[in-house]
């Protein structure tokens, strides 16, 4: 998910479930893969009050809300317009939404678990974001978090940081917070009109006219591509992802 943003159908920023075209595959197969990592936190949640941080459009909280009815879901992004869809469509008696910075956001009596997915490497400074979620974390709460884990500066322009597992789990060190259990997914590139020229209008699919910014990134960024090599000799064309429990206990 992400904490930035504009609200239309297809970016790489953002994905709508109920705008979506059904006949695109690779965006089918992008929103699996976001709602396998909620499947996975909604399985890991405990006490009963739950923050999604960095919750979008709202169809992940739902998520957790329908599954876990005893607990009451917070869901919070910075953008208002995302804000105001996932108030609209996906409302359940036990969720809020609230539009604020996930790296300032406060809450008086904390949180038992925190969710965050896909929304470290959006932030221009995830040590404090991990700092604010360790302050709103209950004592002996859990934080279930999500980075990916290959080079995406070139391919996203949303993304402002690489992460490693290593580097990914020393974040959450900092306040003696260890990893418990992981889920790793994989998402092999979608090739498809990543060559086609910008239009006004929103995209047929989210990985369109990406190579163009990716050849404008290298331009830019020459020794990113080395970096990009490696990923593709190590792991093929693919994207990795690696989302994990955090606890002190």
């Amino acid at each position: 998910m992400s904490v930035h943003g504009r609200s239309a159908v297809h970016t790489l920023e953002r994905i709508y479930p109920l705008k979506m075209d059904d006949r695109l595959a690779a965006d089918q197969a992008t929103l699996d893969l976001h709602m396998q990592r909620y499947a996975f936190a909604s399985r890991a949640l405990q006490g009963p009050r739950v923050l999604d941080m960095a919750c979008g459009c709202g169809y992940g909280s739902a998520l957790l809300a329908e599954q876990h009815p005893d607990k009451q879901i917070t869901g919070v992004d910075i953008d208002p317009e995302a804000i105001a869809y996932a108030q609209a469509n996906y409302q359940f008696a036990n969720l809020r939404y609230v539009c604020a910075n996930a790296e300032t956001y406060t809450d008086a009596e904390g949180f038992d678990s925190i969710v965050s997915l896909e929304t470290i490497e959006h932030l221009p400074n995830p040590v404090r974001l991990i700092a604010n979620y360790a302050s709103l974390l209950a004592k002996g709460g859990r934080i279930i978090a999500s980075v990916p884990t290959t080079p995406t500066l070139d391919g996203n322009p949303h993304h402002l940081h690489d992460f490693s597992p290593r580097s990914f789990f020393r974040l959450f060190s900092r306040h003696s917070l260890k990893p418990r259990k992981h889920f790793e997914q994989i998402q092999r590139w979608e090739f498809s009109g990543l060559f086609k020229k910008p239009r006004e209008k929103a995209r047929e699919h989210r990985s369109e006219g990406v190579g163009n910014a990716v050849l404008a990134y290298y331009r830019q960024h020459p020794l990113y591509l080395f970096k990009r090599l490696l990923a593709i000799l190590r792991y093929g064309p693919s994207n990795r992802y690696l989302t994990c429990i955090f606890s002190a206990d």
